[in-house]
């Protein structure tokens, strides 16, 4: 009953807060490692609600998207009943990333340092450091070097709001 209500407690404070410096905090209290300036928005989803292995970096900002470190759709098969604790593995982010709205990351994943998760990207495999992915199954699209480059060029001159 206590752990309901805490929960509880939780969504609520994650729910009056916009800044995402503040939920990444409630994440932490739920036991969610997270390094230092990691920006979680309120709409991020982890699931196990911090009781699954999750470690997120330093300097990181996850936007709207979904962490998942278990895979019930398996229990029945492995002899589980649903309710029953399900196989997981860790998601490792690794400092410096961007965690692209309403991307997917799976169970036992590592974002390697410095990369970019695209909007909308479901993530099945490690992620190379200073790469950008994106599609369904992510894919690497090309360097963070090669985006910011071809930023710098696509705003050279132009009016940036």
């Amino acid at each position: 009953m206590w752990n309901r209500i805490k929960y509880l407690i939780f969504k609520y404070r994650k729910l009056i807060t916009s800044d995402p410096f503040i939920v990444a905090d409630l994440w932490k209290k739920r036991g969610v490692v997270i390094g230092r300036n990691t920006c979680i928005y309120r709409d991020v989803i982890i699931s196990g609600a911090g009781e699954e292995p999750v470690r997120i970096g330093n300097n990181c900002v996850l936007t709207g998207c979904t962490l998942i470190a278990h895979d019930a759709s398996t229990n029945k098969y492995l002899g589980l009943s649903y309710g029953e604790k399900s196989p997981n593995l860790p998601i490792v982010i690794e400092d410096d990333c961007f965690i692209g709205y309403q991307s997917i990351i799976l169970m036992g994943v590592t974002i390697g340092k410095g990369s970019i998760v695209g909007a909308g990207a479901v993530v099945t495999k490690d992620v190379p450091p200073n790469s950008v992915v994106s599609g369904n199954p992510a894919k690497v699209i090309c360097s963070v070097d090669h985006l910011v480059e071809k930023r710098r060029h696509q705003f050279k001159n132009k009016e940036i709001f």
